[in-house]
């Protein structure tokens, strides 16, 4: 797709396996740390009473699982927006932008190529309503390599655009990398 082709090019690869093949299954260490992990995140979010439970999460990592946050701010198709705990019941589509995860006086900045938001009200007592963000690509906007970005968009501006294929290609991939551009400023 020209969404994922484009971010791919101008972010460090991430890769599974024992051999740097992503087909390679992990190994026990693997496995025994991402069980670990699994474990961590879900005790971290036992015992929390009425905060806004955060997963964040794309196809190939779970960034943060029912992690404890106070506001989770989007880039929504229709526009930015904020959840809290005790927000209205909402699905929505995100668009390629800047997630903003605040808790505290802390605010962590990660940047997607598109995906959803689900927003559930708290299925027992503990008040703790939950935020998933389902993205196709995420990543801190500290990894973004701006420079690297208009080199994309440069290449993708210059490329033939002698078929649909090609105009739909820059025009989708000129969009996507225009905005990996603004978040790493």
């Amino acid at each position: 797709a020209p969404h994922s082709e484009a971010i791919s090019r101008t972010l460090p690869h991430q890769t599974t396996g024992s051999d740097n093949n992503p087909s390679t299954p992990p190994t026990l260490l693997q496995k025994m740390a991402l069980r670990a992990a699994r474990i961590l995140r879900f005790a971290e979010s036992a015992g929390v009473q009425n905060r806004l439970l955060l997963s964040l999460c794309t196809p190939a990592e779970a960034i943060a699982v029912k992690k404890p946050v106070d506001s989770v701010t989007v880039p929504g198709t229709e526009g930015t927006f904020t959840v809290t705990n005790n927000h209205s019941l909402i699905v929505s589509q995100l668009k390629a932008g800047v997630i903003t995860v605040r808790d505290g006086q802390e605010a962590k900045d990660y940047f997607i190529s598109d995906g959803f938001l689900f927003y559930n009200h708290p299925t027992d007592g503990s008040g703790c309503c939950t935020a998933e963000v389902s993205a196709v690509e995420c990543v801190p906007t500290s990894a973004l390599d701006k420079d690297r970005a208009a080199q994309v968009l440069s290449e993708l501006m210059a490329a033939p655009k002698d078929t649909e294929w090609d105009r739909a290609r820059a025009s989708l991939g000129a969009a996507l990398v225009n905005q990996v551009i603004k978040a790493a400023e």
